[in-house]
């Protein structure tokens, strides 16, 4: 069932009895386009927060906002709306037809201290919610929402950091020295030829993948399982040894090819030089 009423930029379109259970303020290491770039990102939410979000399936998207379900039953539902104009946008949330919270975030450039840091002020209205509840419910809201938000702007600095590193390293080969003191260290990232790599140790042999997800720049760093890795923003899996995207079956971006591994003998040293080459 769609939202009440659609797609609204103004407050309390449905004529609720709404009161304001809380504000939460913060500073975000993030710049406005980041910002506005994550609000719009709705595929995140069941991964990035998989503790707060077990499910998320889009119903409607557009310049206006977007709509998800929240159950797979499609009995419960949220709608974003964007009001850039005015620095704000406001996601209401519904089980069933009734509406359960209508929650306004205003973010600003905080020019102030850098460019690239933001303020955001949000508002938590419930509807026909008692007065000796109103602490303790606004409470909840305000830990879920330092949650989400700690989680957020971590993604959206990593996201930053990996523009921000683009074509910075043209570097074609890299000595990472022997191997005996080297496998001590595994896994590590590498910066080469303007992309990071992640070498790792698998059945006693050095292997090597990119260690950027190519469809938002997120990190594959975690553990692989079997030939798979996969990226904690929105949950894309890729086989590592082909950089083939095998989920979701319908993505068509691919691992960047990684380097070569050489191994160079050490004079006077069982040991070998472990080098990644692009040459």
């Amino acid at each position: 069932m769609p939202a009440k009423q659609r797609h609204s930029t103004i407050e309390n379109p449905n004529r609720q009895n709404l009161t304001e259970v809380a504000t939460y303020e913060r500073t975000i290491n993030a710049s406005l386009e980041r910002v506005w770039e994550n609000v719009k990102d709705w595929a995140h939410l069941p991964h990035l927060h998989a503790d707060n979000f077990s499910y998320a399936e889009l119903d409607e998207a557009d310049t206006w906002g977007w709509r998800i379900w929240t159950d797979k039953d499609h009995a419960s539902h949220v709608e974003v709306c964007y009001d850039e104009e005015n620095s704000q946008y406001v996601a209401r949330s519904y089980q069933s037809d009734k509406q359960v919270s209508e929650i306004w975030t205003r973010v600003v450039s905080n020019a102030s201290l850098d460019n690239n840091m933001s303020d955001i002020s949000v508002r938590f209205l419930l509807p026909d919610i008692a007065a000796e509840k109103v602490e303790r419910v606004g409470e909840l809201f305000l830990n879920l929402y330092a949650t989400l938000w700690s989680e957020d702007e971590a993604m959206m600095r990593e996201r930053q950091a990996q523009l921000d590193s683009q074509g910075e390293n043209s570097t074609l080969e890299l000595n990472l020295g022997p191997k005996s003191v080297l496998v001590d260290t595994l896994p590590s990232c590498f910066r080469l030829k303007k992309g990071l790599f992640r070498l790792y140790e698998q059945s006693g042999e050095l292997k090597v993948h990119s260690a950027i997800c190519p469809h938002n720049l997120g990190p594959l760093t975690g553990e692989i399982a079997g030939n798979t890795a996969t990226c904690p923003w929105h949950g894309y899996i890729f086989d590592v040894t082909t950089g083939q995207c095998v989920s979701p079956p319908e993505a068509t971006c691919k691992l960047s090819k990684p380097p070569r591994i050489i191994y160079r003998s050490l004079a006077d040293s069982n040991d070998d030089d472990v080098i990644l080459s692009f040459l």
